[in-house]
């Protein structure tokens, strides 16, 4: 005898990266549930009033405005959120931990040599007033002072993520930053724009601005100018998980009290933060030095020979500005140019040790696990919507 039908409602924004990527999860999950179906919802009050006629047994959604979260508890069965712009909704929620995301973002930069600091973002969104928290938390620690820029108050979070303030006060606000500056944008796309707001205003990117986002859509990332560092989030663990908790409350299981949040992945870092700011000029040279030619294989000695100082001389500068050794930064560079290549590409191992200066697949595995805690495939899976049981 045939499973009955479940009918799914699964309503997102298929524009934006992070619900593509929570979409994958959830058909992840639905290869164990051959009796699932799904009707793809307009996030729009007018689309959820007319759901009566379809009967759905759950619903999985970006859930971003009061209005939607209003209309979707009027339906029979239970509903799970995979958004964090609300505060205060009372919808079971799978999502991602913001403020971990605000906490790499200001560890990057601080690795990065900056002094200074800002923030793009928005006071009634929580997910980037969660993110600001925990940005804010790291560079107050560091004993640095952040500047911060907000949307109006009243704006309704726009799934399409235009910056409303592009065009006025953004201008002269980004010309009244000290520079160097490091820049953290709570996502991709007010990312991008800010960098288009440098172009027209005068501060080079990274060498004035360094900009880094948040969601990693790789392909808006990479056509950004410069390419975009950015947070990638585990859009395909969070479909997955919030199927199974979907799955559950429809077989009777009581909403669970607190939200699951599940950690970011890491920082993908590209062209908007390849910069380090930092002041004495041979260390500048020999880092500038350093990512150049860290697609191949590096010694101390071969820095010493592009900049005119001793190695002792080096190595205190190195210290003093950065807080690391020369070699600390030649493998970091390696395992950072590595990390990049196995979130954004498909190349088999070999040619990643290779373009990104290990001797090999093995000291790559070795380096890499050393400093990331786990091997090139693991990391790697992380970026190909792995989805964790």
């Amino acid at each position: 005898m045939a499973s009955k039908c479940i009918r799914i409602g699964l309503m997102f924004t298929h524009g934006l990266a992070y619900c593509r990527s929570v979409l994958h999860g959830i058909e992840a999950y639905a290869e164990t549930r051959p009796h699932w179906v799904f009707a793809h919802l307009a996030p729009e009050t007018r689309a959820i009033q007319r759901l009566e006629s379809l009967e759905l047994d759950g619903v999985i959604g970006h859930i971003f405005t009061n209005a939607l979260a209003e209309a979707l508890l009027k339906l029979p069965g239970p509903l799970v959120n995979v958004s964090s712009v609300l505060f205060d909704a009372t919808i079971p929620r799978v999502g991602v931990d913001d403020s971990h995301c605000g906490a790499l973002a200001a560890e990057h930069l601080i690795e990065r040599g900056f002094r200074h600091f800002a923030f793009v973002g928005h006071r009634d969104h929580a997910y980037s007033v969660r993110r600001e928290i925990g940005f804010r938390q790291i560079i107050d620690a560091a004993g640095y002072r952040i500047a911060s820029y907000y949307e109006p108050r009243g704006q309704t979070f726009d799934p399409l993520g235009r910056l409303r303030t592009l065009d006025e006060n953004i201008h002269g606000w980004i010309r009244s930053l000290p520079n160097p500056v490091g820049i953290f944008a709570p996502n991709d796309i007010w990312g991008e724009q800010l960098t288009e707001v440098c172009r027209q205003t005068g501060p080079r990117v990274p060498e004035d601005v360094a900009i880094i986002g948040v969601d990693n859509d790789d392909l808006f990332c990479r056509l950004a100018r410069p390419s975009l560092s950015s947070i990638a989030l585990p859009g395909g663990r969070v479909g997955y998980k919030a199927a199974a908790l979907l799955d559950r409350l429809m077989a009777g299981a009581a909403p669970p009290k607190q939200p699951l949040l599940l950690p970011p992945l890491g920082v993908i870092a590209r062209r908007s933060t390849d910069i380090v700011a930092a002041t004495d000029p041979e260390v500048v040279a020999a880092v500038r030095f350093i990512r150049e030619q860290g697609h191949r294989t590096l010694t101390a000695k071969e820095v010493l020979r592009s900049v005119p100082i001793s190695r002792r001389s080096l190595e205190r500068r190195f210290r003093r500005e950065l807080g690391r050794t020369l070699l600390d930064e030649i493998h970091r560079v390696h395992v950072e140019r590595a990390r990049s290549l196995l979130a954004d590409t498909d190349l088999p191992m070999p040619v990643v040790a290779s373009r990104s200066g290990f001797s090999d697949a093995k000291q790559l595995s070795i380096r890499f696990r050393q400093s990331t805690g786990v091997t090139p495939t693991t990391y790697r899976r992380k970026f190909r919507n792995e989805t964790a049981k």
